[in-house]
């Protein structure tokens, strides 16, 4: 018998220290396990059959309960493997209970969310501080292991954190320098976004290609901008700084107005800089389900190719995991800098190759999707 006709997918569940897998088996319907690559909770949801109503009854779980949950794969790619992705430690923290048919749908969320770091406020005036060394000290204050992975560490004179959660004012300060930042249940991840763009891709995908079920591109220009301009005056230097930093989204003029906290005109760049790649980021984004994939989780990357404008590297921005019968993925991408790059200059080159060669044809009028219109002839390029 073939991996095609032997191919499934279980659940380990450790629900409180105790493995319920095989005992809830016969109740689940569904199971989806959300991965974020940054700044939100994953979390899982659970929908289990309840005709004899034992879970609305005697087995109604409680709210804080801990969850491990674990997706497992066998005969997948190839007849005889088992493959597994560890999805993290949850905690209960609601129940839904529907019917005819009866069930109940149990959804937990990383247990970030019942931390200190992001329910506790605090008020600090943090002063000749690097950002890793805030970053650290919330980690250990909500008895994480903290894990730097980002070449630039800003230096900040004073920052001041006012009846804030260490997570709020953590993730503001490290959006300005582009880092994400990720809890698990034993980290505090920060991580630069365009150092984990260069990494890799963990897989490609192509048109055509068996796995996919559905997909979906869209271009933009609403809410991106040409450029980004800073002014700050700060009042203990009697400095201000002003600078203005460019960018390359396409189809727009506009220009994105900060006025922000900076240390230096260095530092005021920085910030402009990076204030701008975030609003740009999303300029290309992409959905795609195909079939289950546990390679693809939030934060890696994955190629895309066989879709003309729109192939290259994307960021894998939401991985959505369904274990449902069936076991599929669905994925949120962004397409990364250097692909936007890429893909813009050589739509520039098929616009400069099209105006050539309708120069002896009369008038050029272009009429979008890389389409000219000329007086004697249309050009599809």
């Amino acid at each position: 018998m073939d991996a095609q006709q032997t191919r499934r997918a279980e659940i380990s569940l450790i629900y409180e220290g105790k493995d319920i897998s095989r005992n809830i088996a016969p109740y689940m319907m569904s199971f989806t396990y959300t991965d974020n690559s940054g700044d939100k909770a994953d979390d899982i949801s659970i929908t289990l059959e309840d005709r004899d109503r034992l879970w609305i009854g005697d087995w109604f779980p409680s709210k804080g309960d801990k969850v491990r949950a674990s997706i497992i794969i066998h005969d997948w790619e190839q007849a005889g493997t088992a493959q597994s992705l560890p999805c993290g430690l949850f905690e209960v923290d609601q129940i839904e209970c529907s019917g005819p048919p009866n069930q109940v749908t149990i959804k937990a969320v990383s247990t970030l969310v019942s931390k200190p770091m992001r329910q506790e406020k605090h008020t600090k005036a943090w002063e000749n501080v690097k950002l890793s060394t805030i970053a650290g000290d919330a980690a250990s204050r909500s008895g994480l292991a903290l894990f730097w992975d980002s070449k630039d560490d800003p230096y900040f004179e004073r920052r001041d954190q006012v009846e804030t959660s260490d997570l709020e004012f953590l993730a503001g300060l490290c959006r300005d320098y582009g880092i994400a930042v990720k809890v698990t249940d034993t980290q505090l991840v920060c991580y630069d976004e365009e150092e984990y763009e260069a990494h890799t891709a963990v897989g490609e995908l192509a048109f055509g290609d068996m796995k996919l079920i559905r997909w979906s591109f869209s271009t933009k220009t609403a809410g991106t901008y040409k450029s980004a301009r800073l002014q700050y005056h700060d009042p203990v230097k009697d400095e201000t700084y002003s600078v203005t930093e460019d960018g390359d989204a396409e189809g727009t003029g506009r220009v994105l107005e900060l006025n922000q906290k900076a240390d230096s005109e260095s530092d005021a760049r920085k910030i402009a800089s990076e204030s701008l790649r975030q609003a740009n980021k999303r300029e290309i984004t992409a959905n795609i389900t195909l079939m289950g994939d546990l390679r693809f989780v939030g934060g890696s990357n994955l190629t895309i190719t066989g879709f003309g404008t729109f192939d290259g590297k994307y960021v894998i921005e939401k991985a959505t995991h369904t274990v449902s019968g069936s076991y599929t993925t669905k994925l949120d991408l962004r397409m990364g800098g250097e692909s936007k790059k890429a893909a813009s200059k050589k739509k520039s080159a098929v616009k400069a190759k099209a105006k050539k060669r309708a120069k002896s044809l009369g008038s050029l009028i272009y009429t979008g999707d890389n389409v000219y219109r000329t007086g004697k002839a249309v050009l599809d390029v």
